[in-house]
């Protein structure tokens, strides 16, 4: 029982030291909120571990990503995203050929002169 309440505050120390260091690296302040928030959830998860492993929650918690429908649904979605491996952009985005007929094309367009939004 010792040894896995050592081995829960030795997790939490270093996945705490490490998050940290993370966030020291961050050269941008804009995304230290979003991995503040992400971490934090995750500190939750850890915290309640323990809470969790007494009511023998924590089996229901694997057994939902060993459950059949989730593989099911993980391979569903992997196989409907397999068409975007072949799929080439430009045939979407079109070349630059295209760009500078159409700006030859939009001499005769009609502009707008005015907008007006609301009241």
């Amino acid at each position: 029982m010792f040894q896995y309440l050592y081995d829960w505050i030795r997790n939490i120390a270093f996945y705490m030291v490490l998050v940290m260091a993370a966030i020291q690296v961050l050269p941008n302040t804009d995304y230290k909120k979003y991995i503040r928030f992400f971490t934090g959830l995750v500190l939750i998860l850890m915290l309640a571990a323990p809470i969790l492993k007494i009511f023998g929650m924590d089996k229901k918690l694997t057994d939902v990503y060993n459950n059949e429908t989730y593989k099911g649904e993980i391979e569903r979605i992997e196989d409907s995203t397999k068409y975007l491996e072949d799929v080439d952009v430009s045939d979407y985005l079109g070349t630059p050929e295209d760009e500078e007929n159409e700006g030859e094309a939009g001499k005769g367009a009609v502009e707008v002169e005015e907008i007006h939004v609301g009241r």
